[in-house]
């Protein structure tokens, strides 16, 4: 997978975002699993997880779910990425913070123009986690930033006219998705 992102982008990659089309796919798994293909030996990869529906990536790396991305947007200060550590697997992790909330409340333009960059400096790649794109617009606010988009779509269970859909919303932004994630659960 970090191979094909690799050759599929002229420029080093510095942040991946991950989204899908609809609920069908889960996502943390992959997310994760890209993390580690990420991982670097002098500089860390961070994995930060911006759905608040469904948060998972706090789950993989043993984290409590806040304080995370919501309470650290809510400060707009330097993320204090300390207790993200998953010091197992050389990852850190952002947990969404919350749950059951509408992202779009505190995650928005304006706020990923300034958080982005604070994020970058943490770590020498980032890897966003997304709320499905039938159910919220962050992953193409995110996405609009990021030196990589995949769309995560599970066999048997995604819809081809839900991945078409997606498509048509990445397209009206201007993005196209760099590469199709396979996820089975």
């Amino acid at each position: 997978m970090r191979a094909n992102i690799e050759l599929a982008c002229p420029q080093p990659i510095r942040s991946v975002v991950l989204l899908s089309p609809d609920d069908s796919v889960p996502t943390a798994d992959a997310v994760w699993n890209l993390g580690l293909a990420f991982r670097g030996d002098t500089s860390p990869t961070l994995l930060a997880d911006s759905d608040t529906v469904d948060p998972g990536l706090h789950l993989k790396a043993h984290l409590d779910l806040a304080p995370g991305l919501r309470q650290w947007l809510e400060q707009k200060g330097q993320p204090d990425l300390a207790s993200a550590t998953a010091r197992d697997h050389g990852l850190l992790v952002l947990a969404a913070g919350c749950s059951n909330e509408d992202p779009l409340q505190w995650l928005n333009t304006e706020s990923i123009g300034w958080f982005a960059p604070a994020l970058m400096a943490c770590a020498e790649r980032v890897i966003w986690r997304t709320p499905p794109l039938d159910q919220s617009p962050v992953g193409v606010l995110l996405a609009g930033s990021a030196d990589a988009v995949l769309m995560a779509v599970r066999p048997g269970h995604t819809r081809r006219s839900r991945v078409k859909r997606a498509r048509r919303i990445l397209a009206q932004a201007g993005i196209t998705a760099t590469g199709t994630v396979l996820v089975e659960s």
